[in-house]
């Protein structure tokens, strides 16, 4: 294939170069793309597809053989993102971003409107939970399973270093035990229910994978050190747990036989991850549910998260305070969902208790949507963000699966304006406690 340089044509391009490139039989724009995506600006094949045609004239995709085309190059060798080191008590102010949104300009509009109100971190999907990878990766698993065929990232150090650029701290986010990709091309590392009557049906509908077993622990940990050389800051793992659906509260473990409390796998695993991981200055976070700020034992057997334990192995705990997903009642409170204020100040107390006594950070994520929540509106996140306020954690991190930020937008404004108006801290909430 031939390519030469053009002289830049600084209408276009500023001080950037462009080159010739000679189209071949069964090139396509995407193809080509893919080909110099690591050369130029672009952070995403679509983005670089829409400049080679904004550039080169072309109203559609249609291009022939021993066609001229310009690309737009920036560099002359990829980009590589550094990690930038933090301590774990930072104040982190951020968003999660889902595989979708990485994939178009949505993510470019969340992240200038999370960097207006304030915000500093933003946490991307790096396997989410189809079991899918965001990035082109070279773990063999990954590959042979087909988890990196769909990439939308094919070059993510270089939008690490767009991030960083940007002033932020980039968190990956990795979903673990929850893998239905893994577990139906490796069934024999899937957790199946017991008791069913046709048990080889149920393999068709396995999610959840085996945390005790040395595939599924290796696989996930070759993901976070491959992220973790690409210059994240952060590598935060997601269903760190075992499942608490019924049909699976019994299901078949490599553990069970040999009477090993699920705590205890959750945990080891945990330090392993944290000894792999210690060459990389990364930060280790974890995600754990709401409710075990309780410390119920039952949660505790069944999940296998044990908050003092897992404080052992990590920098930062993250807890996810939804106020919706609290059974109703709940300690007394007919309608949880409806108090996000005491809600989240009782979990951030009683998970503080926990970690009094460590050096790790509690930064939670709190609710940005409206599922359970009836009086979902500004106020809402701003009651929210009271009571983190009034709390012993460290920032706090805005969830909404289908990134719909736009009343945390309304919520942050609000909150940015009273913060300089010196306006205490209250809550028109009714607490319980």
């Amino acid at each position: 294939m031939l390519f030469q340089p053009l002289k830049a044509r600084a209408k276009d391009l500023g001080n950037n170069t462009d080159f010739v490139h000679w189209v071949s039989p069964g090139d396509s724009l995407n193809r080509i793309a893919r080909r110099y995506l690591p050369l130029t600006d672009a952070i995403t094949i679509g983005e670089l597809v829409r400049e080679i045609r904004q550039l080169n004239g072309i109203q559609d995709s249609l291009i022939h053989p021993r066609q001229p085309l310009l690309i737009p190059l920036s560099q002359s060798t990829p980009v590589k993102a550094t990690t930038i080191p933090k301590q774990p008590d930072f104040e982190a102010r951020g968003i999660y971003i889902n595989r979708f949104s990485m994939a178009c300009q949505k993510m470019t509009r969340l992240l200038d409107r999370l960097i207006v109100f304030g915000g500093n971190t933003v946490i991307l999907d790096g396997k989410d939970m189809s079991g899918r990878l965001s990035y082109p990766s070279r773990v063999a698993l990954a590959n042979e399973i087909g988890a990196d065929a769909s990439p939308v990232i094919n070059d993510p150090a270089k939008l690490f270093h767009y991030l960083h650029q940007k002033g932020l701290h980039v968190s990956v986010r990795l979903v673990l035990f929850y893998d239905p990709l893994l577990a139906a091309k490796k069934p024999e590392v899937a957790l199946q229910a017991i008791g069913t009557e046709n048990q080889q049906a149920e393999i068709g509908k396995l999610e959840w994978v085996d945390p005790y077993q040395e595939v599924v622990q290796g696989y996930n940990l070759d993901i976070a050190k491959e992220l973790a050389e690409m210059g994240v800051d952060e590598i935060q793992f997601d269903y760190i747990r075992f499942p608490t659906e019924k049909i699976f509260q019994n299901a078949t473990c490599s553990l069970d036989e040999q009477g090993i409390p699920r705590y205890e796998i959750i945990t080891d695993f945990l330090a392993r991850a944290r000894k792999a991981l210690a060459p990389y200055k990364v930060l280790l976070s974890v995600d754990v549910f709401g409710i075990a700020a309780w410390g119920r034992l039952e949660d505790i057997r069944i999940t296998g998260q044990k908050i003092e334990e897992l404080a052992k192995h990590c920098d930062v705990i993250c807890p996810m305070i939804y106020p919706s997903h609290f059974y109703s009642p709940f300690q007394g409170i007919p309608n949880p969902g409806s108090q996000p204020f005491l809600l989240i100040s009782e979990s951030c107390k009683r998970f503080s208790s926990f970690l009094n006594d460590t050096k790790v950070t509690l930064r939670p994520w709190i609710q940005a949507f409206p599922y359970g929540a009836e009086n979902f509106d500004e106020e809402y996140i701003l009651e929210e963000l009271r009571a983190l306020d009034q709390s012993n954690s460290r920032g706090w991190m805005l969830w909404s699966a289908g990134n719909a930020y736009d009343v945390a937008w309304k919520a942050l404004d609000q909150w940015n304006k009273r913060s300089l108006e010196g306006i205490t801290a209250s809550s028109k909430f009714f607490r319980y406690y």
